[in-house]
C-alpha cells in the first residue's frame, strides 16, 4: 500500500492511495500532482468586508471570512475558499438591512428577538382591556422599516348600559357597564314585532353598534277572498272568521289569526259554489236536464214504462253535496219481469233449435260421403 501527498500549490488529481497487484501493476493507476489555479481577490461586498490579506492572488485552499456592519445581517455563506480550479467555492454573501425587533406597549408579539431579516412578518397581540388600532401583522422591509407602521395598543372603553326602547327591552344580565365585544339581544312585548338588528355589539369605542330595533304593533293586511265575509279587525293577535254567502262552502280554516310579525297564521279559506252530482239512474228520467246542480235546486225523477219508482220523486241539493231525500231507484215492475222472462225462454227455445239442426245437418252430410244419396 502507497499513498500519496502532494507539495504545497499542487493538488493530487487521482486516488491518495494505490496498492501493487500481483501482475506487477498498480490499482488504481498512480495519480498526477497537477499545479492548482490561483484565486482572484475574493468579492467585496456592501455594508460589509471580508478578512482575506491585500492579495493579488490567493492559493488554493484559503479561506476568508465575511462579516456585516451593525444594523445589516448577513445573507449567503460566511465562510468561502479557493479551490483548485482558481473559483471561490460559493458566491459572496449580502449585507441586507436588518428591522429592530418592535416593542407595543401593553402588547406582545408572536416572537422575540433583537432584529429581523427583511420579508419576515411580525405578528401582535394586545393585552386584555386593550384593542389594536393599526394592523395585526407587520413586514420587515429592505431598507430595515416595518411596513405596515407598528400598531398601538390603546385601552378598551367599556359601553354603558344597552339603549331603552318602547315595548320591549334587553334580555341578559342587568350590568352597569359593558366591556368590548359583549353583546345584548332584544325582545319585544306580546303584540308587538322587532324592526331592526336584534343584537347589538358594545365597540371599543364604548359605542354600541348597530342602532337598537323597534317594537312595533303587528298588524295584518286585509285578506278578502272570493264571497267570503271577514267579520273582526285585523291588529296582532285578533282572530277573524271567515263565512260564506248562501249556496257556497268554505274550504279550509274558518279561523285565523294576526301573529305578532305581521302575518295571517294560516293560508286564507275559499268559497266554493255548492253543486250536488246526480247519478244516472236506470228507467229514469229527471225533469231537469244537467249533471249537477246548485244548492237549494229541486229535481223530479220519474220513471220510464215498466219501472216502478223506489224513494221520493222530488229531491233538493243540500249544502254539504248531498241529495234530500237520497235519490230514489227505477225498479222494474212485475209484468215487466214476467215479460222479459218469457221473451227469454222463447229466444232460449230458438237457440236450441237452431243448434239441434245443425247437428241434424251435419249428420246427414257425413252419410251422404260414405253411402251415397239416401234416395
Amino acid at each position: 500500500m502507497v499513498r500519496f501527498e502532494c507539495d504545497p500549490g499542487y493538488t493530487l488529481n487521482g486516488s491518495r492511495q494505490i496498492q501493487c497487484r500481483d501482475e506487477g501493476t498498480w490499482d488504481p493507476p498512480v495519480p498526477v500532482c497537477i499545479q492548482a489555479l490561483p484565486c482572484p481577490p475574493p468579492p467585496v461586498i456592501v455594508k460589509g468586508k471580508h478578512n482575506a490579506k491585500p492579495l493579488a492572488a490567493f492559493p488554493s485552499g484559503t479561506y476568508v471570512n465575511y462579516s456585516c456592519e451593525p444594523d445589516y445581517a448577513l445573507s449567503g455563506e460566511a465562510s468561502i475558499y479557493c479551490t483548485t480550479s482558481g473559483t471561490w467555492s460559493h458566491p459572496s454573501p449580502l449585507c441586507e438591512a436588518t428591522c429592530l425587533g418592535p416593542e407595543v406597549e401593553n402588547g406582545r408579539t408572536n416572537g422575540v428577538q433583537p432584529a429581523y431579516r427583511p420579508r419576515d412578518i411580525v405578528v401582535f397581540e394586545c393585552d386584555p382591556g386593550y384593542t389594536l388600532s393599526g394592523s395585526p401583522k407587520t413586514q420587515c422591509q429592505d431598507d430595515g422599516r416595518w411596513d405596515p407602521p407598528v400598531p398601538v395598543c390603546e385601552r378598551m372603553l367599556q359601553c354603558p348600559s344597552p339603549p331603552a326602547i318602547a315595548n320591549g327591552k334587553p334580555s341578559g344580565r342587568d350590568l352597569a357597564v359593558f366591556s368590548s365585544g359583549m353583546s345584548v339581544n332584544y325582545i319585544c312585548e306580546p303584540g308587538y314585532s322587532l324592526t331592526g338588528q336584534a343584537s347589538i355589539y358594545c365597540m371599543a369605542s364604548g359605542t354600541w353598534s348597530p342602532p337598537p330595533p323597534r317594537c312595533e304593533e303587528g298588524k295584518c293586511e286585509s285578506r278578502l277572498t272570493h264571497n267570503a265575509k271577514p267579520l273582526a279587525a285585523f291588529p296582532s293577535g285578533t282572530y277573524v272568521n271567515y263565512s260564506c254567502e248562501p249556496g257556497y262552502a268554505l274550504r279550509g280554516d274558518a279561523s285565523i289569526y294576526c301573529t305578532t310579525s305581521g302575518t295571517w297564521s294560516l293560508p286564507s279559506p275559499l268559497c266554493e259554489e255548492i253543486r250536488c252530482a246526480f247519478p244516472e239512474v236506470q228507467g229514469g228520467k229527471k225533469a231537469v236536464m244537467g249533471n249537477t246542480y246548485p244548492f237549494g235546486t229541486y229535481v223530479t225523477l220519474e220513471c220510464d214504462n215498466g219501472y216502478v219508482l223506489e224513494g221520493s220523486s222530488l229531491i233538493q241539493c243540500q249544502h254539504d253535496f248531498t241529495w234530500d231525500p237520497p235519490v230514489p231507484v227505477c225498479s222494474p215492475s212485475i209484468s215487466l219481469l214476467v215479460v222479459s222472462g218469457i221473451t227469454g225462454g222463447v229466444l232460449l227455445l230458438l237457440l236450441v233449435i237452431s243448434i239441434m239442426w245443425k247437428i241434424i245437418s251435419k249428420q246427414n252430410y257425413v252419410y251422404e260421403l260414405f253411402f251415397g244419396s239416401t234416395v
